[in-house]
């Protein structure tokens, strides 16, 4: 493989970065690529059509509506989630899509930042 192989590469990486940041920006890089793989290895193999388990973090501002967060998440994915952090930071297990991810961030201002870990089944790693 030659340089200029590598550095299309790169570049090609920056630009999905770039798209990272553009359309789920409050969602960390790491957990939309770790999907990505998952849901590119299911299409070649897994016949499963659930979306895999993930621990998410959601940290919110400070004054956040707690109750109206809880039952947000609740609503969306069917799962309560821990509150911590005096109710800025929601954590819950999750079936988690890139859809799910997108319609979370949009439906609550008050969101700063998601982030989480691939759990495998739903009684985690």
């Amino acid at each position: 493989m030659s340089t200029d192989e590598l550095q299309q590469i790169r570049r090609v990486f920056q630009g999905l970065q770039t798209l990272y940041q553009t359309y789920l920006p409050k969602v960390d890089p790491a957990l939309i690529h770790d999907l990505l793989i998952r849901e590119l290895d299911k299409k070649s193999g897994d016949t499963s059509t659930l979306p895999p388990f993930y621990i998410v973090e959601i940290k919110t501002l400070k004054g956040t509506d707690q109750e109206h967060m809880k039952n947000m998440i609740f609503d969306k994915t069917g799962f309560l989630p821990s509150i911590h952090e005096n109710g800025t930071q929601y954590v819950a297990n999750m079936r988690l899509s890139l859809e799910l991810l997108k319609e979370t961030c949009e439906s609550q201002e008050d969101i700063v930042r998601v982030t989480g870990d691939y759990t495998g089944g739903i009684g985690g790693r």
